[in-house]
């Protein structure tokens, strides 16, 4: 009962748009073009940048001739009046609220009673309890019009009547990203930006927002997410292995370093195997104990042939998607999933069940969605406690075993998983179901019309096309260009870019860190403790291992800049987002001990400029150094099974007057050779032994900070012109006058190297005016502070 799969996950569709253009041209054509350079999925600019595929030159199928008038078509075609067709833009959402009124969550033991099995049905024949019976016949009618018209045919008609159609996939890699953006505007960017039902932000300043994207390879939709959030958002993908997989290389309008690909305990993607469903839910916990925030679901498969029973054989990936998506996702979380038709008593039962587990439920229907198939998607919003959840959870797990073994059914089928007299009683729910269907199906009534017309007649023409898209690019936030490749822009090009105002003199980028040998140099550099934090260092065992800034040009392209004033390779893979300029270091972490140890690189930010494009270098440096962490937290994948990259992350962060807790916190480690290091323990089980550390003032020269008795608050006082400010009330043009931006914090750090362990193990024993003890550092500390 639809036109054309519109199933992004579907492989036949890709596979036939390529033929669509391929066939265009003749082979020599192809030959000239492929001397010239061109190669697929390469953009056709000088750089490999631009548009990707050449224009499509439309050409007749066959050996049809023309003026050939099609019997089918024309009696139901012919002319096509506008007025049939509603725009409406925006698209209503109508949310359906659940009052929450039971008094207990529901059981297992409860929802197996409701149980329904029988003979297996292939038909939707009689399935209209949940819509009007003229609507479901009229939908089969039109369907019948398009019997004599090849793929082509109906395709080109569809792309000239939808008034959406020029929208295609705008700038990303398939049109699932677009209805991804159709659908976050529709619903107030719910998922991009997530709040409570108070309209509290669900995602704090420090936080990731955490979402899983399943059964969609390959990966439109988490496109669009990190094309809006960037790397402040970190992915889990769950998709099946194979053709269809993530084509994360294609990622033009988003870095997916950020995405985290995982296919379960049995390694295939496969949904169906509660066993992967469970394995996903203990990997994204690894990472985020309460789970994600929101989780989207775009499985589908080719039904060619039998696309009028496409909702019965789609019943248990609906089922598998609602069962993961429950699973994963933390209270008050959110989740979107595509459905087709929603006729049977089994697919309006599985809505049911989700409508007890989360506080609204709407069922939609994007303009991005082309109007004349039957796809439409399932919001859920604010999920319930998982003491709630639990029984339901319970329930579809069994019913998914019973659908996966046939055995259990004696050749049946299961039918229904809610009793339908019950779910009845509920008469806004069975409302809002029953209008929902009508509604989509009426408007898919149209657009089958409306194809028939423009396939029987060439001269008619969808005047609005362009008018559309403008809007709707407005609307969903998206910019009015084409996909394009992204350029690999010289270092020297890139830098300007990154560095802006900061690019014309760079000789502060290899200003070294002013080094402490004893007590006066802390005398003449440290004014005001309270102003200074400090970082672990490694102990630079080589040039490699040196401080340096870092610029990640491309993906797998990160330079380092060394003490020749050249941006060199690392060797080392990191998976870092481009566009991103930071001071960090390349350091040994440690697994284990003694003889058993394992050493492996890692990646350790300590301040930076900009991060995957995202401009820092002007907040206050403990607002940096979050950013960093952030930034680290949403690429690194500590729990891959396979090591393809090193560790990346920030390093710990101290106050300069926190020193003695530093040292008190560090222990002895004995490395592979017996020899005993002081160590930081890490947060996954691993260890670093640092050689010393870099010290960084907050504030600019002429500021300190102080705490005021009388009214209990820290403010920052100007010890030239005596001005204060209080840290609630600085004015916004005094922020950049009062902290230090990274480059003054960078030209301005210090470094406090061990060179022997003495330093720092023991208590000094001899009075040496080039060296400073950890005793000496901690006295002066204490000093400062006014402390005994």
């Amino acid at each position: 009962m639809d036109e054309p799969s519109d199933d992004e996950n579907s492989e036949p569709t890709p596979k036939k748009i390529k033929r669509e253009w391929v066939k265009s041209y003749s082979n020599k054509a192809m030959e000239m073009m492929m001397k010239m350079g061109y190669e697929n999925d390469k953009g056709l600019g000088k750089s490999n940048q631009g548009r990707l595929e050449p224009i499509i030159a439309v050409q007749q199928d066959g050996r049809r001739g023309f003026g050939l008038k099609l019997d089918t078509v024309q009696s139901s075609a012919g002319q096509w009046d506008p007025a049939c067709e509603v725009l409406e833009i925006p698209e209503p959402v109508l949310w359906l609220h659940n009052p929450g009124s039971r008094a207990e969550a529901y059981t297992l033991d409860q929802l197996m009673g409701h149980v329904v099995t029988g003979e297996k049905k292939l038909t939707l024949d009689g399935e209209t309890r949940y819509c009007d019976p003229a609507i479901l016949h009229h939908i089969l009618n039109a369907k019948t019009v398009f019997d004599d018209l090849n793929d082509n045919e109906k395709r080109r008609a569809r792309s000239r009547c939808n008034p959406f159609e020029t929208i295609r996939s705008s700038i990303f890699l398939n049109r699932a990203a677009v209805k991804m953006a159709n659908i976050d505007s529709m619903c107030d960017f719910m998922f991009t930006d997530p709040r409570d039902p108070d309209g509290q932000t669900l995602v704090g300043r420090d936080e990731l927002l955490y979402f899983t994207d399943m059964c969609a390879g390959p990966g439109g939709f988490s496109e669009y997410v990190l094309y809006r959030k960037s790397w402040e958002a970190k992915g889990f993908g769950f998709t099946l292995r194979g053709a269809n997989d993530f084509k994360l290389e294609k990622f033009f309008a988003a870095s997916p370093e950020s995405f985290d690909t995982f296919y379960g305990v049995k390694d295939d993607g496969n949904i169906f195997d509660e066993s992967n469903q469970d394995s996903l839910n203990e990997y994204i916990r690894m990472h985020t104990p309460q789970g994600v925030h929101f989780a989207m679901a775009d499985g589908g498969f080719s039904v060619e042939g039998q696309k009028n029973i496409q909702e019965i054989l789609s019943k248990q990936l609906y089922l598998c998607q609602f069962l993961t998506a429950l699973k994963i996702l933390r209270p008050n979380g959110s989740f979107i999933c595509k459905l087709f038709d929603l006729f049977t008593p089994f697919s309006v039962g599985l809505v049911y069940l989700m409508y007890q587990c989360f506080q609204q439920i709407a069922i939609i229907k994007p303009n991005s969605s082309r109007p004349a198939n039957s796809e439409r998607y399932l919001v859920c919003k604010y999920k319930r406690s998982d003491a709630e959840t639990a029984g339901i959870i319970a329930y579809l797990n069994t019913i998914n075993l019973m659908l996966s073994d046939e055995s259990q059914l004696d050749d049946n089928d299961v039918l229904e998983i809610f009793n339908a007299n019950e779910l009845a009683e509920d008469e806004d729910f069975l409302r809002y179901i029953i209008d929902s269907n009508n509604a989509i199906g009426k408007k898919q009534i149209v657009g089958l019309r409306k194809i028939a017309a423009f396939a029987q007649n060439l001269e008619l023409k969808e005047t609005k096309q362009s008018e559309v898209r403008q809007e709707c690019l407005k609307r969903w936030k998206l910019p009015d260009k084409l996909r394009q490749a992204p350029e690999n822009k010289p270092t020297d090009r890139l830098l300007d870019e990154l560095l802006a105002n900061w690019a014309n003199e760079r000789s502060w980028l290899s200003l070294p860190a002013t080094e402490m040998r004893g007590v006066a140099s802390l005398n003449s550099t440290i004014n005001n403790v309270a102003d200074w934090y400090f970082v672990p260092v490694g102990r630079e065992e080589t040039n490699i291992n040196a401080c340096s800034l870092f610029l990640c040009k491309s993906r797998g392209n990160l330079l380092r800049y060394t003490e020749h004033k050249k941006w060199e390779l690392v060797e080392t893979a990191f998976e870092v987002q481009p566009r991103s300029i930071f001071f960090g270091q390349i350091v040994y972490e440690f697994y284990g001990e003694g003889r058993t140890i394992q050493r492996m690189a890692a990646l350790h930010i300590m301040d930076g400029i900009c991060l995957g494009g995202i401009d820092i270098r002007r907040r206050p440096y403990r607002e940096r150094m979050s950013m960093c962490d952030k930034f680290a937290r949403s690429l690194n994948k500590p729990y891959r099974k396979e090591r393809t990259f090193g560790a990346l992350r920030s390093k710990p962060l101290f106050r300069l007057q926190d020193m003695g807790s530093f040292f008190a916190n560090m222990r002895h480690y004995v490395l592979k050779d017996n020899s005993q290091r002081f160590g930081i323990a890490l947060d996954d089980n691993k260890f670093f032994v640092p050689g010393g550390i870099m010290m960084f003032c907050e504030l600019t020269k002429n500021y300190v900070s102080a705490h005021s008795r009388s009214r209990g608050q820290l403010y920052y006082f100007n010890v030239r012109n005596k001005e204060s400010y209080y840290s609630d009330q600085i004015p916004l043009e005094k922020a950049n006058e009062i902290f230090a931006s990274f480059r003054f914090s960078f030209s301005c750090r210090l470094l406090w190297k061990w060179t022997d362990l003495r330093q720092v193990d023991e208590l000094a024993t001899e009075d040496n005016p080039k060296i400073l003890f950890r005793s000496d550092f901690v006295k002066f500390i204490a000093d400062k502070l006014g402390h005994s």
